[in-house]
């Protein structure tokens, strides 16, 4: 008797579905990208360790997901320089920039390894105006090579409490700050050493207790 294959899982349409969920339309083959690059993830998995979220579905939500409603809450017509802080598996920096084509993506990672599996990430989502910073980000002279900073994202890079104050001067006036956290960043965010980023909205995450993805905007200071 011959078994029935399994059908593959349709990451473009799954993607494209959940891009809708949060108001956001794709322009012509980002779907194709993105679940190129989900794929890449999942195949490069085993020996870089690039998630622990492996079934699809969990999958969509947690990585493209997130990144979406990270995403809404930039304008359509955002342009410049994007900076994802400890990049690791490309998100949430890949789909904003697939989304919001306006941006130029640097993807900061220290790792050699993580960093050349992100310049294939770019490519597979056909982000050919990206590049990857493989560097171990901590200051604002660390960014001299990258111009300065229109919007910066972040989602549980390692240290970002400290690190991201000490950035801030590499943003333009007005620049837009996205990072993903817990309910307890809002304490982090009141410190002095943030005195140049101004909360403007905490947004919550889909189905997930005490998470969101906080929006700040750098001061003219």
């Amino acid at each position: 008797m011959t078994r029935e294959r399994t059908p593959p899982f349709p990451f473009e349409d799954a993607i494209a579905s959940r891009a809708a969920a949060s108001a956001l339309t794709l322009p012509p083959g980002a779907a194709e990208g993105l679940a190129a690059h989900v794929r890449l993830v999942l195949a490069s998995n085993e020996t870089l360790h690039l998630t622990t979220i492996t079934e699809p579905r969990a999958f969509i939500e947690r990585h493209l997901g997130e990144s979406f409603e990270g995403a809404a809450l930039l304008d359509a017509s955002v342009s410049g320089t994007l900076l994802d802080l400890g990049s690791g598996n490309g998100y949430p920096g890949i789909p904003i920039a697939a989304v919001r084509p306006g941006l130029r993506p640097v993807l900061a990672e220290s790792s050699r390894k993580k960093a050349a599996f992100l310049r294939e990430a770019l490519q597979a989502a056909h982000l050919d105006a990206g590049r990857v910073l493989e560097a171990c980000v901590k200051r604002a002279a660390d960014l001299e090579e990258t111009g300065p900073i229109d919007v910066l994202v972040t989602r549980a890079a390692g240290g970002w409490e400290s690190t991201v104050p000490r950035l801030a001067v590499a943003m333009r006036p007005g620049g837009i700050l996205l990072v993903w956290a817990g309910g307890d960043a809002r304490a982090i965010m009141d410190r002095a050493s943030w005195k140049r980023l101004v909360l403007r909205e905490a947004h919550a995450l889909p189905e997930r207790s005490s998470s969101y993805v906080y929006r700040l905007e750098r001061t003219n200071n």
